[in-house]
C-alpha cells in the first residue's frame, strides 16, 4: 500500500483565513479514506491467514507457542472496495503448509460483488525437537536428552519433529550437536526385542521385585507395550520394553 502526501501552496496576495470549521470540513476531504477502506479489507485477509497458519500448526502437532509474521500485498484497485461482509478467501494449494509465498484468490459476493487476489508472504516459527546436549552415533533417545525450540520453518522442510517422545527409543544414525534440530531422517528404529527371542521378564508387586524367563510375541522398541509369555507358568502378559531383551510388567492384585 503506497501514502501520498499531498502539499498545497497558498498564494500570500489571495491569502484568506477559513473558520475552524471549513478548515475541519477541508482536512476531512483530504483525508485518505480509501487507504482506511484498504485496512479494513487488508485486516480481513490478515485475519484468515493467521487462523489457517494457526489451525495448521495444530494439525502437526504443534503445542505451546506459534510465532508468525505476515507481510501482505493487495492489488491498488482493491482501495476502493473495503471490507466486504461476504468475502471468500481461498488458496488452491490448500494441501501445503500455508507459510513461504502463498496466493491467495478472493471473491466478494456482497451487493456489490468482485474478485480478485492477494499474495502474502507468511514467516511461522514452531517449537521444534532439539537436542538438550550432544548426542553420539548409535545411542537411544531418551526423554532427557530431547527438548523443543522455536524455529522458523521452510516451506519445503516439514521432516520437522514436534513431540521429543514419538522420537524415545529411537536411534541415531550419526552423531547430534547439543541444540541441532532432531528430524527423523538423522535416527532409525531400533528394536531391543525381536519377537520369538528369549526375554527377561520383571514384574513388580507391592513392594518387591521379580523376575522370570519369557519369549517375546511381538517386536518392540524402547518403552513399547508388547505381548511375552512366561515361560514356566505359560500365562501371557503385557509388558514395557525397558532395555535390550528385558520387559517390566506391573503385577496388579485384586
Amino acid at each position: 500500500m503506497t501514502y501520498t502526501n499531498v502539499v498545497a501552496k497558498v498564494s500570500h496576495k489571495a491569502e484568506v483565513l477559513l473558520p475552524l470549521r471549513k478548515w475541519l470540513f477541508f482536512l476531512l476531504l483530504c483525508s485518505p479514506v480509501p487507504a482506511v477502506a484498504n485496512a479494513q479489507l487488508e485486516q480481513q485477509i490478515h485475519s484468515h491467514i493467521s487462523a489457517e497458519v494457526l489451525k495448521f500448526a495444530r494439525q502437526l502437532g504443534a503445542q505451546g507457542q506459534i510465532k508468525q509474521e505476515l507481510d501482505l500485498t493487495l492489488p491498488g484497485g482493491l482501495s476502493k472496495y473495503g471490507r466486504c461482509s461476504k468475502l471468500e478467501i481461498s488458496r488452491s494449494n490448500n494441501q501445503q503448509a500455508p507459510w513461504g509465498r502463498v496466493s491467495y484468490s478472493l471473491n466478494c459476493k456482497d451487493k456489490i460483488s468482485w474478485q480478485s487476489r492477494a499474495t502474502a508472504r507468511v514467516r511461522v516459527w514452531l517449537p521444534v525437537v532439539v537436542a538438550n546436549q550432544a548426542i553420539q552415533k548409535n545411542e537411544l533417545l531418551t526423554e532427557a536428552m530431547l527438548g523443543t525450540r522455536l524455529t522458523e520453518l521452510a516451506q519445503s522442510k516439514l521432516s520437522i519433529e514436534l513431540n521429543p517422545a514419538a522420537l524415545v527409543g529411537m536411534q541415531t544414525k550419526r552423531r547430534i550437536q547439543a541444540g541441532q534440530v532432531i528430524s527423523r531422517h538423522l535416527l532409525e528404529h531400533k528394536l531391543l526385542v525381536e519377537k520369538g527371542s528369549h526375554v527377561l521378564i520383571r514384574v513388580q508387586t507391592q513392594g518387591f521385585e521379580a523376575s522370570t524367563k519369557g519369549v517375546a510375541l511381538e517386536d518392540g522398541q524402547l518403552g513399547q507395550r508388547i505381548k511375552v509369555q512366561n515361560l514356566s507358568s505359560g500365562t501371557v502378559l503385557e509388558a514395557d520394553v525397558v532395555a535390550e531383551a528385558t520387559v517390566q510388567s506391573i503385577f496388579k492384585s485384586h
